[in-house]
């Protein structure tokens, strides 16, 4: 097996614009290697997957159709689950393709198998029916359970016996030679084991019907399109109908990229070399291209080839054409249009072995741009596994923007439009062959939705370890008539979401919901006709509603616009009290976007005992009914050093308090959601207090009371600054000589405080359990 610890990193030159979304179909899988979009039949609305690994020794592989959610007609599952149904079990399958051979308008699957486990040990065409061509009959239900029916095509020994070792990796359909009926053409990668000098023959089939042409081929004759003339066929593509209506294909081999067709006047195979690859290497063994795509630029649907070098090599490169060369598949007829340029090198996977990380080339568009990007997939080391993506800048240089799709290894791509017709996903199956190269993860098939946007005016998250980095555009940057908006969590019954008002933009709430301001500020009319100003503190040692009181639900941003959370309760929900912290629930809103990373969208947000936590592990809140659920970073998206707010929240028991904070660094609000006995609240001791504070006075209430002013936080209610105010200012702090805020003693107690000895030994029981919940 090969080892993992060794790659040249090729960096990835990530463009801040490119958003791109990850949904996984299925994880773990037993092994990977091939993956296909497949329409089901001529009527699906979005295509479905075919994924399989190669197998086992005496384990042979389930080939694996994944059922398209989005197809709810056929598929009774949740909105996100792609169900699972396998269709055949065959030894050492390969690559596939789909046709309809049926003319019913279902597709069936067109499959290689029965090449055995590796290049030293391929499976012999005569003695172990090696090699072998299979069509799948679709039964026409996603969901049948019996295995689609298997119909032998073809063995790579099926017209000359000397062809006895000839297992064909490669498969494709067309029409190639004849026009009335689908053709099957077989691709042998090497004659026999470890025989990588001798060339082989390429196969085509032609199938013969009887009279109920629904029932499939009653046969197929094989002849040899091309015989002895290519080495290592790694893949093959289609080039519909750019042969006068004829198929041509593009192959990619030990001869680098090659252009295949027939020629109906002359009645031959003819081809041409469009470039060699690349060049042989010393104590490289495999030299030329492995994987092969047509890349579309503006009208042009042959603008540039993008290409994997050399067989499973290290390489990336694109041939582009001349300013003279004719457009569409014509050009590809005449090497002389053609430039190479090398675009990118992952280097050897390991020492031992100089094969590298690169599977398969596949393009795609992406956003509105008429010029096509294409990807690669890379089952490479950790640093160069995933899926790339490469995007001109410079056709004509061959200079290209290159970014990082998946870090999970993949060794085949299948683009299509999973989600949306309109728009072109990525799928990708882990590359995972025991005994030649697995990677450090269990095998997955994913698909990356990508996405150009405007970034400057879009919300965006990431997961950043056990909290979110979530990134704003400045209200400012923010075009009229646009206001950005994300919904992040739901806590003790009010959901929680992120607004970004641009300067004197109107915005209608509801009458119940609250309006907490994290940059500008945002204004209202009252029932009285005041303005009611609010910025991101009320006034200090003050308290103030964050309800909307204007009549008609309207807020208003100032002049530089305003950042605030939106807090709306939830219908059907308890806001509390809360006897129980089973009733202080959370859900993740995090909606399915182009801006929000899946992981962000997978992630729970658990309340955890402070006890547990690894800075609590001095003691002070042992037995202590008091919990925190981590939180939220949030950004200006312009500037990754501009953090507007960090927001995370609590909970505490009835009767305790959260001890003296006053040694922390940054200024804190709290935004309290529950009010569980009504009389909670922050606590603080004078500015000029400075007699060391004792901590176990702290716990009793004589102490408390004697020395600090509470601040009473109801629901829905947050506190102004308790730091030490700058003089002239209303919020501005002073610091300390270490420029960290600087804070008289403070705290939040809950209610009752003082009628149990703390910690409360055993807890409160529901019958007298009121928790508050609020955020700082």
């Amino acid at each position: 097996m090969c080892c993992n610890g060794y790659s040249k990193s090729a960096t990835a030159n990530n463009d801040g614009s490119v958003h791109v979304d990850e949904h996984v179909v299925a994880t773990p899988l037993p092994d990977g290697y091939w993956l296909n979009a497949f329409p089901f039949s001529k009527d699906s609305k979005l295509p479905d997957l075919i994924g399989y690994g190669a197998g086992f020794e005496g384990k042979p592989s389930a080939i694996k159709l994944f059922q398209n959610p989005k197809n709810v007609q056929y598929v009774k599952c949740s909105s996100n689950s792609w169900k699972l149904n396998e269709i055949q079990i065959l030894d050492f399958p390969v690559a596939m393709t789909y046709a309809d051979l049926t003319g019913d308008g279902y597709n069936d699957l067109i499959i290689c198998d029965r090449y055995g486990p590796d290049l030293t040990n391929l499976w012999d065409a005569e003695s172990n029916n090696g090699g072998r061509i299979q069509w799948l009959k679709n039964p026409g239900d996603r969901s049948a359970q019996r295995y689609w029916e298997a119909h032998t095509i073809g063995n790579s020994n099926g017209m000359h016996s000397s062809y006895f070792f000839l297992p064909n990796i490669y498969s494709s359909a067309g029409h190639f030679t004849v026009r009335n009926h689908i053709q099957v053409m077989g691709f042998p990668i090497i004659r026999s084991p470890n025989d990588f000098t001798s060339p082989v023959s390429i196969l085509i089939y032609t199938p013969t019907y009887g009279a109920d042409t629904h029932k499939g081929p009653m046969s197929w004759s094989g002849q040899v399109a091309f015989k002895d003339k290519f080495h290592l066929i790694q893949e093959v593509k289609v080039l519909p109908g750019a042969n006068h209506g004829l198929d041509m294909l593009l192959m990619a081999g030990r001869e680098g990229t090659v252009l295949i067709w027939f020629d109906e006047g002359k009645k031959v195979w003819a081809h041409n070399i469009i470039g060699t690859g690349l060049f042989l290497q010393e104590a490289n063994t495999y030299w030329g291209s492995s994987s092969v795509d047509v890349v579309r630029v503006h009208d042009d649907d042959v603008g540039y080839i993008a290409t994997c070098e050399a067989f499973k090599g290290n390489t990336v490169s694109v041939y582009v054409k001349g300013k003279d060369a004719p457009k569409g598949a014509a050009s590809l007829k005449d090497s002389s249009y053609w430039t190479r340029i090398e675009v990118d090198d992952f280097g050897p996977l390991c020492p031992e072995q100089p094969t590298g990380t690169v599977q398969n080339v596949a393009a795609i568009k992406v956003g509105e741009s008429d010029v096509y990007s294409f990807v690669v997939a890379c089952k490479g080391a950790p640093e160069n596994q995933g899926v790339f993506m490469y995007t001109p800048l410079d056709l004509e240089k061959g200079r290209f923007t290159k970014t990082r799709i998946t870090s999970e290894s993949a060794g085949r791509i299948a683009v299509a439009g999973y989600t949306d017709p309109t728009r072109m996903d990525i799928a990708s199956i882990s590359h995972y062959v025991p005994g030649f190269h697995t990677g450090p993860d269990p095998p997955s098939i994913r698909i990356n939705t990508v996405c150009i946007g405007h970034s400057t005016t879009a919300i965006s998250a990431l997961r950043l370890n056990n909290e979110v980095l979530i990134r704003v555009p400045r209200p400012g940057a923010v075009p009229g008539g646009h206001i950005p908006t994300l919904p992040m969590i739901s806590i003790a019954g009010r959901k929680l979401s992120l607004v970004v008002l641009p300067p004197g933009a109107k915005m209608e709430l509801a009458q119940n919901d609250g309006a907490k301001v994290i940059y500008g500020q945002i204004g209202m009319i009252d029932g009285h006709g005041k303005t009611i100003v609010r910025t991101i503190a009320t006034k200090a040692k003050g308290v103030a509603t964050t309800h909307v009181v204007s009549h008609d639900g309207h807020v208003t941003a100032g002049k530089d616009g305003a950042v605030f959370l939106r807090v709306e309760e939830l219908g059907g929900e308890s806001q509390g009290p809360f006897a129980t912290m089973d009733e202080v629930t959370t859900t993740n809103l995090f909606p399915r976007s182009l801006y929000v990373g899946w992981d962000v969208r997978r992630m729970k947000f658990p309340f955890l005992k402070v006890e547990t936590l690894d800075w609590a592990s001095n003691g002070l809140w042992n037995d202590f009914e008091f919990y925190n659920m981590t939180g939220f970073y949030v950004y200006f998206n312009d500037d990754a050093l501009e953090e507007i707010v960090h927001i995370q929240a609590w909970t505490l028991g009835l009767g305790e308090t959260v001890h003296n904070h006053s040694d922390k660094s940054f200024c804190e609000i709290h935004y309290c959601l529950t009010n569980g006995g009504g009389e909670g609240g922050m606590r603080y001791f004078e500015d000029d207090c400075t007699d060391p504070i004792d901590p176990a006075l702290e716990l009793t209430r004589e102490y408390v009371e004697n020395n600090s002013t509470l601040l009473v936080v109801p629901s829905m209610h947050e506190h102004g600054p308790l730091w030490k105010v700058q003089p002239g200012s209303e919020a501005r702090p002073q610091l300390r000589p270490n420029d960290t805020a600087d804070y008289p003693w403070h705290a939040w107690l809950a209610g009752a405080f003082g009628e149990f000895e703390i910690p409360i030994k055993p807890p409160l029981g529901e019958e007298r359990q009121r928790f508050d919940v609020w955020m700082a």
